[in-house]
């Protein structure tokens, strides 16, 4: 389940709940690209798929911006299922700004993500998801922090994070602890 396809559903469902009309749809046309065309608060959204829970996103705020494509969601949580039914990640944001024509977001203040799976945590005030590349990318002066439960923990400043080849990069002021596990190739030590 994709960010984009969660929030082409919330926004659907809040349409719905207002009974859109087409004097709705003309009025929404006229607005000037700072005002949004719906504002809900207090948000909840479920996806389920063959009956299962897969994705929920809890947000205190949502607004869309028709005009220029954003989409806003302030005070974000998030937990996505595994094909179990078990949580694979937990993540939230004080704000996630999405661009409904591309599918990047960003996010920004007291970020912290979750993969259950990798028993891994990243943390920053500051992230960019670029979809096309899914990379996820800090800014060059923002600190990002990775966790693992195995008592791994890194920091440093110019993070991205490439998904499809798993590699994490940081391009300056790096410090911390990797402790390697035999998932990892290593026996348990640190380097």
């Amino acid at each position: 389940m994709t960010l984009r396809r969660l929030l082409h559903i919330a926004a659907a469902a809040a349409a719905l709940g207002t009974g859109c009309s087409l004097e709705y749809q003309e009025l929404a046309e006229s607005l000037d690209d700072e005002t949004p065309a719906l504002r809900m608060s207090s948000v909840t959204v479920v996806t389920v798929e063959e009956g299962q829970e897969k994705f929920r996103v809890q947000a205190d705020s949502l607004e869309d911006y028709e005009n220029t494509f954003r989409r806003i969601l302030r005070g974000a949580e998030f937990i996505e299922y595994d094909r179990e039914g078990e949580v694979s990640t937990r993540g939230r944001a004080d704000l996630v700004e999405f661009d409904t024509r591309t599918d990047n977001a960003l996010l920004e203040g007291n970020i912290s993500f979750t993969s259950e799976k990798d028993s891994a945590t990243v943390s920053a005030d500051y992230l960019e998801w670029i979809d096309g590349e899914r990379r996820l990318a800090g800014r060059p002066e923002g600190e990002v922090y990775l966790e693992r439960k195995n008592g791994t923990g890194i920091r440093g400043f110019g993070f991205s994070a490439d998904f499809p080849s798993r590699i994490f990069r940081f391009s300056r002021g790096v410090s911390g602890r990797y402790v390697f596990d035999s998932d990892d190739g290593g026996e348990g030590s640190e380097p």
